[in-house]
């Protein structure tokens, strides 16, 4: 799988970055987010299994899950600077507590920094298998014809799932209720079940039910196609244009870590994403290897913040 330049210059320089601050000089934790299982849980275990041997020091993961990932970032953000203690998460987590001026005991985005995107998670919007819209394009019709009568699943208020409805929502002019759930298991049990219209889920979450014929997708939630799922559209194709998730793994480190340890890290990130058998494993999970620089990492983020900032303010959406 080709490579941006900028990660194949990073990857070069990654003997230079190596020498700087003695760094690694023990094992390195790699605080995850979530709790065991589920697309954060396996695929930080592979990075980190990969990164211990590319770093020349154990990686010990460390689930710290609840508060939506905000525990974890926390407990990074209060680490030593110096590289050794990272977390690995979702990377809308922080976008949206940012946005959203979350009460924490961080600050999302001044209180880490940004290492290294893992890739987007592949989301897809799936309803009911009797729901009467067969395309994006009759879901928006019909939600337009039935004003709250489209019941809509997420994993939480606030979530990046329910920002995306809200964001759905207000470029198509519909009114679709919207039904918080504790996770995203419980709101595909309904949705089997036949007691919800519609929700979105991960690319791992919704396979398994979308091979066995469960449910049905009409569109990818993210800005682009995916590889998984080729022939599926995106929501902003033609349906709702500008409609799109923000949503994806990375890594991040407390603010302070000189640049040299997170050119290391990003640098070491950036050939673990270029591994063949690597580059396949996430790309087949739904989550296509994306490489990115430290600096545009982290200005990504920024965009990503004010945009949803811009969303929760022009909807009065309270964010948990």
């Amino acid at each position: 799988m080709p490579l941006p330049r900028r990660a194949l210059l990073g990857a070069a320089l990654l003997p230079l970055a190596a020498r700087a601050q003695g760094f690694p000089g023990k094992p390195v934790t790699l605080v995850i987010s979530y709790p065991p299982g589920g697309i954060v849980d396996s695929v930080g275990r592979r990075v980190a299994e990969r990164l211990a041997a590319l770093l020349g020091q154990p990686v010990v993961v460390e689930n710290r899950g609840g508060a939506g990932g905000n525990i974890a970032a926390s407990a990074v953000a209060k680490a030593a600077p110096d590289g050794h203690t990272l977390l690995f998460c979702t990377y809308a987590t922080l976008s949206i507590a940012a946005a959203a001026g979350t009460r924490l005991d961080f600050d999302p985005l001044r209180s880490l920094t940004a290492v290294a995107p893992i890739g987007p998670l592949t989301v897809l919007l799936v309803v009911r298998n009797d729901f009467p819209a067969r395309s994006i394009e009759e879901f928006v019709a019909y939600a337009r014809a039935h004003p709250g009568q489209v019941n809509f699943g997420s994993i939480g208020v606030g979530s990046s799932y329910h920002l995306a409805l809200e964001q759905l929502k207000a470029l198509s002019g519909t009114d679709i209720t919207h039904v918080p759930y504790r996770g995203g298991a419980a709101a595909m049990t309904d949705l089997l079940g036949g007691r919800l219209d519609a929700m979105l889920g991960t690319w791992s979450m919704t396979r398994p039910h979308l091979q066995a014929g469960g449910f049905r997708a009409l569109a990818l939630a993210n800005e682009s196609r995916a590889s998984v799922t080729p022939n599926l559209p995106t929501v902003a194709e033609h349906a709702v244009p500008g409609a799109r998730l923000v949503d994806g793994l990375g890594i991040f480190a407390p603010a302070g870590t000189p640049e040299a340890v997170v050119a290391r890290l990003n640098a070491a990130v950036a050939q673990i994403l270029a591994e063949p058998a690597m580059a396949a494993w996430l790309t087949d999970q739904g989550t296509p290897p994306t490489p990115m620089s430290a600096p545009d990492f982290a200005g990504m983020m920024q965009r990503d913040a004010a945009m949803l900032g811009t969303l929760i303010r022009q909807h009065n959406i309270v964010v948990e």
